[in-house]
């Protein structure tokens, strides 16, 4: 049976084979996105449109710690 409309989707991991470098300039990537992504929502005044900004900015830093970590392992 399909997934309904809207419903999240099913989580699969997908291995990805990365470098070192790689894996670091994904993390500064994220980072960046997270630091531009909350600087975005604290500049908002309407928190209904504000909070989706800043749950993005939190998921990309918590990107950004899976790629350190994956760097250091």
């Amino acid at each position: 049976m399909d997934a309904l409309p809207g419903a999240p989707a099913k989580s699969t991991a997908m291995p990805l084979e990365l470098s070192s470098l790689e894996l670091e300039t994904a993390a500064r990537a994220c980072r960046a996105m997270a630091y531009q992504e909350g600087d975005r929502a604290k500049k908002m005044e309407n928190p209904t449109v504000r909070r989706p900004i800043e749950d993005a900015a939190q998921r990309y830093a918590a990107l950004a710690e899976k790629f350190e970590a994956a760097r250091k392992a």
